[in-house]
């Protein structure tokens, strides 16, 4: 499979995690959730910007950034705090 395979596959692997992320969102935002934590690996294949936000926690209703980044981003949404708000 040549450049544009693999360019597919990238792009598919974009919408993948563009897709789970998004739903991690919703749904949690649903349940009462309302703090989300971006988290994923920080490595020698981990850009600035990710190395920069891993770890940070933002809260719905503020900017949230949308994940992925960038093709090949490697990060997602976790759920940081259930309950009620502080």
């Amino acid at each position: 499979m040549g450049g544009i395979g693999v360019r597919l596959g990238m792009l598919g692997h974009q919408i993948e995690w563009g897709t789970f992320n998004g739903a991690v969102r919703i749904t949690a935002s649903s349940i009462g959730v309302f703090n989300f934590k971006m988290i994923g690996p920080d490595d020698e294949r981990t850009c600035e910007w990710c190395g920069e936000h891993i770890g940070r926690v933002y809260r719905t209703g503020h900017f949230m950034p949308d994940l992925p980044k960038h093709v090949n981003c490697r990060h997602f949404w976790d759920l940081e705090y259930l309950g009620e708000r502080k």
